[in-house]
């Protein structure tokens, strides 16, 4: 089990990498709806269980990579909206939020979570996953709606 987090891992990584080419040509919104409604369906399919065993790692990676891919787009759509609503004297106080809320939903994350890795219902915490997945994805477009686009 471990070798798929490590594979998930390094995908989000070399996500991250291509999403911070892909973040400054396109509309961010639209990137972070695309790579995480990606991400949701390979989720998705994960937990379905239609796949073959030796399918699981690549199904992994690509989550990884594609919820990565969204990471740097998701910080310039922050900056955007938050300078446009607040300010540019806001901009610190608006990460410190995001990311303060990015950190308490990883410290939780194992609370809600863990009943059902122990019990082994991967499932479960696959749909999970995808579900918040999928929340993202309208909170982003509700936002790119929102802040207007910075040249």
């Amino acid at each position: 089990m471990r070798i798929h987090w490590a594979i998930f891992l390094l995908a989000a990584a070399v996500g991250i990498l291509v999403g911070g080419f892909v973040a400054k040509r396109h509309q961010q919104d639209r990137i972070i709806a695309v790579s995480l409604a990606v991400a949701v369906v390979f989720a998705l399919v994960l937990a379905r269980v239609i796949i073959p065993a030796w399918a699981v790692l690549p199904a992994m990676a690509r989550i990884g990579f594609f919820t990565g891919i969204a990471g740097p787009s998701r910080d310039l759509l922050v900056r955007r909206a938050a300078t446009a609503r607040f300010g540019k004297a806001a901009y610190g106080r608006i990460y410190g939020f995001v990311y303060s809320g990015l950190d308490s939903g990883l410290a939780i994350s194992p609370l809600v979570f863990g009943h059902y890795m122990g019990a082994q219902r991967f499932a479960a915490v696959l749909v999970g996953v995808a579900l918040f997945q999928a929340f993202a994805v309208l909170t982003a477009l509700g936002v790119g709606r929102s802040a207007p686009m910075v040249k």
